[in-house]
């Protein structure tokens, strides 16, 4: 096994480790009786519930991945969308970055299955999840002006709020200016970097090239695809809300609390800034996932116990359980041999 394959192992089983060790301490802390007693709660009711938004929600990610392609000209069988979008989820899900890791992934399934050029997939896959992006960030920005209003959040969370929104957001938009006005920065910088290191000059070069093929391609979705891309904004809107609505379906069936506007929105923002983007360093987010729920609703909804937010991370990790065991299976069956096989270059 190379070095660096053997470091990645071993950074997995630590992950792995810390999490499960703070998964029991936490299921300590909070006691895991009470902890069954608020899953039991739910009835099957609001198990079906559960297991039904998150089911929605990636009905809607894979119905808006399925319009960008067609708009792009690329017709494939749902199954076959459904099948690498599950893959690509699956892996993101287990790996420290949960937006970003299995993109790769599901646009190598779909290259060896259409004769557009592989640019064009990665292409689709980027707009896909920048659109994701753009969907979460309109929903942020709601939750952040409760948040900065709000004088039941500490200023230290402020402050931590108002750095991730902006950092977010900034990149969000920079990515919008050059994509939309075919700017060119990152094919710019890429080949740039070949100057300060001439070792590597031809390969960056070339990896410029095919940087900027993508590129174009993407500049076509705000312009030739524009109304694909507008009606796949729309249903990533749908799948953000579905996201959104999470603590009241959980909670509505467990113990019949309703949340305010502002609550959901706060709960929302709090969650995709703390845990999604910063506290993700383990496998599907055990242990950090359940510690850091529990300090979220103690600042938005005091009224929750420990218990209930453990209970309401650990059903929805369940639920996207399922997802994620689909994912790997499909990848398992079809696509290792396929992302491993020899392509022919594009056209």
């Amino acid at each position: 096994m190379k070095p660096a394959a053997k470091r990645r192992r071993w950074r997995l089983i630590l992950s792995i480790v810390i999490g499960l060790g703070l998964l029991g301490g936490v299921l300590y802390w909070v006691g895991w009786r009470q902890i069954l007693a608020e899953m039991h709660a739910l009835g099957v009711p609001g198990i079906a519930g559960i297991v039904g938004s998150v089911m929605l929600a990636m009905a809607a990610w894979v119905l808006s991945w399925w319009i960008i392609l067609r708009a792009y000209g690329i017709r494939l069988p749902l199954g076959q969308v459904i099948g690498a979008r599950l893959s690509g989820y699956a892996i993101s899900y287990l790996t420290p970055t949960l937006y970003f890791g299995g993109e790769p992934v599901r646009a190598l399934m779909i290259t060896g299955k259409t004769d557009a050029p592989t640019t064009r997939v990665f292409a689709t896959v980027f707009i896909e999840r920048f659109l994701g992006g753009l969907s979460m960030i309109l929903f942020i920005l709601i939750g952040s002006f409760f948040a900065i209003s709000s004088p039941a959040l500490p200023w230290a969370e402020k402050r931590l709020l108002i750095s991730g929104v902006g950092f977010i957001t900034f990149w969000i938009l920079i990515g919008l200016v050059d994509f939309a006005w075919n700017l060119k920065w990152i094919s710019r910088i890429v080949r740039l970097l070949g100057t300060p290191l001439q070792r590597w000059r031809g390969p960056l070069g070339r990896a410029a090239d095919k940087v900027s093929e993508t590129e174009d391609e993407i500049h076509s979705a705000f312009t030739t695809h524009w109304r694909g891309t507008v009606l796949a904004f729309l249903v990533q809107l749908l799948a953000t809300f579905f996201v959104y609505m999470r603590p009241q379906v959980f909670f509505f069936f467990s113990s019949g609390q309703v949340f305010t506007f502002p609550q959901l929105s706060l709960l929302f923002t709090l969650t995709v800034i703390l845990l999604s983007f910063f506290l993700w360093i383990t496998p599907g987010g055990i242990g950090t996932g359940e510690a850091a729920i529990i300090g979220i609703f103690h600042l938005v909804a005091p009224s929750i116990s420990r218990e209930g937010a453990v209970a309401f991370s650990l059903m929805f990790k369940f639920a996207e359980s399922i997802l994620v065991a689909a994912g790997l299976y499909y990848l398992a069956q079809r696509g290792i041999a396929r992302i491993g096989r020899k392509r022919t270059p594009d056209a």
